[in-house]
C-alpha cells in the first residue's frame, strides 16, 4: 500500500498538503470528532496527499511583538491526527516541537503516535529563538529516535527569512538531512525573492556534497483581515509593506449592504499565485523537488473559503509547471471504498521517446482525493 511516507520521500513527484490546527486544550472528543469530520468534508474537493496537523506552541522570546491572540493550548497533534483516516482517508504530517519534552517524554509521544495513532510522517521543529536555553531533547536526539524506528519519516521547516538574515539555512537543512532528515517544509512565503535564493543555495550545497536534493513543500497561507495578518507576521511569516497595502487596497465594486468585502482576501490569492509562478520560473534547473502546502489561519469563512481556491490554483501551476500534460480524474467509489486509492501516474512511450505524465487523482467516498502514487506503467 503507498502511504503518505512514499509520497513525501518521493522525489519523482510532487506533493500536496493542507494544513489545520487541532482544537483547543480543554475540548471534547466529541467536538474534535466534529471539527474533524467539518473540515475534512469541505476539504473532500482538493486533490490533496494528506494533512497537515500542527504544533502550536507560546514561542516566548521569538519576537518582540505582542501576540494578537492570547496563547491557549490545544489538543495533542498526534491523537487529533488521527481521526483524518477514517473521516477523509488521508494520513497525516503531525509537528512536534522537541524542545519542550524531555528525551524520554518525546520517545513515549512517537510510540505512542506510531504504534496507537498509526501516523508514519513527522515534522520535527526546534527551539523557536536561539535567545535562550530549552530544557527538553535537541533536535538530533529526537531525529535519532524517529530514524530508529522502521515504517516512520520525518522532515524539518525551512526557514527563508532566517537565510535572508544569516545567510546559513541552507546549511541548516543540510545538518537535518544528515540527521535523517527527509523532506521540508517552508514556513508561509509572501515573497519570491527570499525562497529563491534559498531553494537555489541549497540546490547548490547538494550538489557540491553529491547528495539528493529532499523535497521542498511551500506554505502559502491566504490573509484578507487585518487581524489575520498581524498574527502572520508575529508568526514570524515576512510580508512586505507593499504586499500589505495592495491586499488592503483591493475593493469590491457594488457591495451590497451587510456583506463582507472580498476584495482583499482574492488580492492576497491573486499575489500568492504571482508569488508562486516567480518561484517556479526562478529555480528552474536547481534540482530541488517542490511541492505545496496550504494553511488556513483564520476561523472567517471568507479566508477559509480562499484557503481551498488558493490550493487548487497553487496545485495547477506546479502540475502544469512540469512540461507535461495532466488531469485531475473523478472516482466515486462510495463510502465502503478503499480509503487509499493512489494517484496514478501513467508513462507513456511515443515516438522519439517523448513521454507525457498523465496525473490522475482518485476520489475516496464521500470526503474527498486521496493522492498518492503507484509504480509507472510502461506501455
Amino acid at each position: 500500500m503507498h502511504t503518505l511516507k512514499d509520497q513525501l520521500e518521493d522525489s519523482s513527484v510532487p506533493t500536496f498538503l493542507f494544513g489545520c490546527t487541532p482544537p483547543r486544550e480543554g475540548t471534547d472528543s466529541d467536538k474534535a470528532q466534529m471539527s474533524c469530520t467539518k473540515f475534512a468534508a469541505r476539504s473532500a474537493v482538493l486533490a490533496t496527499d494528506g494533512f497537515i496537523v500542527y504544533d502550536i506552541q507560546d514561542e516566548k522570546g521569538r519576537t518582540e511583538m505582542e501576540r494578537p491572540f492570547p496563547f491557549r493550548k490545544t489538543l495533542d497533534p498526534s491523537w487529533y491526527g488521527s481521526l483524518f483516516p477514517t473521516q477523509s482517508g488521508k494520513q497525516t504530517v503531525i509537528y512536534k516541537c522537541v524542545v519542550e519534552s524531555s528525551l524520554d517524554n518525546f520517545r513515549a509521544w512517537f510510540e505512542e503516535a506510531c504504534n496507537r495513532y498509526k501516523h508514519n510522517s513527522f515534522v520535527l521543529v526546534g527551539a523557536p529563538t536561539s535567545s535562550r536555553t530549552y530544557e527538553g531533547c535537541t533536535m538530533k536526539d529526537a531525529a535519532a529516535v524517529i530514524s530508529e524506528t522502521e515504517g516512520a519519516t520525518f522532515g524539518c521547516v525551512a526557514i527563508a527569512e532566517r537565510h535572508t538574515k544569516k545567510n546559513n539555512e541552507h546549511k541548516n537543512m543540510m545538518r537535518k538531512q544528515n540527521y535523517g532528515a527527509e523532506y521540508f517544509i517552508t514556513q508561509g512565503i509572501f515573497t519570491s525573492g527570499p525562497i529563491i535564493r534559498l531553494i537555489k543555495d541549497y540546490g547548490e550545497l547538494c550538489k557540491e556534497l553529491d547528495v539528493p536534493c529532499k523535497k521542498m513543500i511551500l506554505t502559502f497561507a491566504p490573509c484578507g483581515r487585518e487581524k489575520t495578518l498581524t498574527f502572520i507576521k508575529w508568526l514570524g511569516m515576512h510580508v512586505p509593506e507593499e504586499v500589505q497595502a495592495r491586499i488592503f487596497a483591493a475593493k469590491t465594486a457594488d457591495l451590497k449592504e451587510g456583506e463582507r468585502d472580498l476584495g482583499p482576501v482574492r488580492e492576497s490569492c491573486k499575489i500568492l499565485t504571482e508569488v508562486f509562478q516567480e518561484v517556479l520560473t526562478g529555480i528552474v534547473g536547481c534540482g530541488v523537488p517542490i511541492g505545496i502546502n496550504v494553511e488556513s489561519l483564520s476561523i472567517f469563512r471568507e479566508e477559509i473559503d480562499a484557503a481551498h481556491s488558493l490550493f487548487q490554483t497553487l496545485q495547477s501551476q506546479l502540475l502544469s509547471s512540469r512540461g507535461s500534460p495532466w488531469a485531475i480524474k473523478w472516482y466515486d467509489v462510495g463510502k465502503g471504498g478503499n480509503a487509499y486509492s493512489d494517484i496514478v501516474i501513467v508513462e507513456k512511450e511515443r515516438e522519439r521517446k517523448k513521454r507525457d505524465l498523465i496525473v490522475t487523482a482518485l476520489l475516496a467516498g464521500v470526503f474527498g482525493v486521496v493522492l498518492g502514487r503507484s509504480n509507472l506503467l510502461k506501455r
